[in-house]
């Protein structure tokens, strides 16, 4: 008898304790994040164009054939309060990359969550030495572990006089970017969704209007500035 006493006792033990360690599975939502460029073009000048008006630091029209840009790290964040610092979609590196093909890269696939999120954050990443170096015959971040650690690398052709000439602009910039969604993300059970990450080149390569040379020195400062806040964050 005393032996069944102890044998019911255990049992009874494991069984509340398993009840106290099981939880209701969480309900999660899918979510891929794709890369798109809006448009290969960045427009010619809406007027009639008297060439000789068009100065050394101009052109006439750009068309882009590829955009690369070093990341780390894709967060969502919830529209309320979020404790737990945003839900880590992806870290990095990884390459944002968009062609003139308009063809969609996927950057993250995850299962998170539900719930209502309004922001995103990812960073323009650039290496440290040591991961320039860990980096440098790799096929795919090879340009980006140059000595020079570049971030973002354009390449496009530039038009000045019906005059093509091709041009690869590369920047050192970093930043960490917070875009809002408008309206927010409601991301339900077993939901679907697809979140564009756009780029318009026409933001980064215009200035008062006019088309500026990516190959012109003097223009960097303003492209490198306007490059970070040329991306907008997208629901597909």
């Amino acid at each position: 008898m005393k032996r069944i006493f102890v044998l019911t006792f255990f049992a009874i033990i494991f069984t509340v304790f398993s009840c106290s360690e099981s939880t209701t599975p969480s309900k999660n939502a899918q979510v891929t994040i794709v890369s798109e460029l809006s448009t290969p073009t960045v427009k010619k000048i809406l007027k009639d164009i008297d060439f000789d008006v068009i100065t050394a630091n101009q052109v006439d029209s750009i068309k882009i054939s590829r955009i690369r840009i070093l990341m780390s790290r894709l967060k969502l964040f919830l529209d309320k309060e979020d404790t737990n610092q945003g839900r880590e979609i992806k870290a990095g590196p990884f390459i944002y990359e968009v062609t003139a093909s308009g063809n969609m890269f996927v950057l993250a696939e995850a299962s998170i969550p539900v719930g209502i999120y309004d922001k995103i954050k990812f960073e323009f990443h650039r290496f440290s030495s040591t991961e320039a170096a860990q980096f440098l015959n790799h096929p795919v971040f090879k340009d980006f572990a140059t000595d020079d650690r570049y971030s973002v690398i354009i390449d496009g052709v530039s038009y000045k006089s019906d005059t093509p000439t091709n041009f690869t602009y590369r920047a050192t910039t970093t930043a960490n970017l917070l875009l809002k969604f408008s309206p927010s993300l409601n991301l339900t059970e077993d939901s679907k969704t697809t979140i564009s990450l756009q780029i318009d080149p026409n933001e980064f390569f215009k200035k008062s209007g006019d088309i500026i040379d990516p190959s012109d020195p003097r223009n960097a400062n303003d492209i490198d500035n306007a490059i970070q806040k040329s991306i907008k964050a997208l629901k597909k």
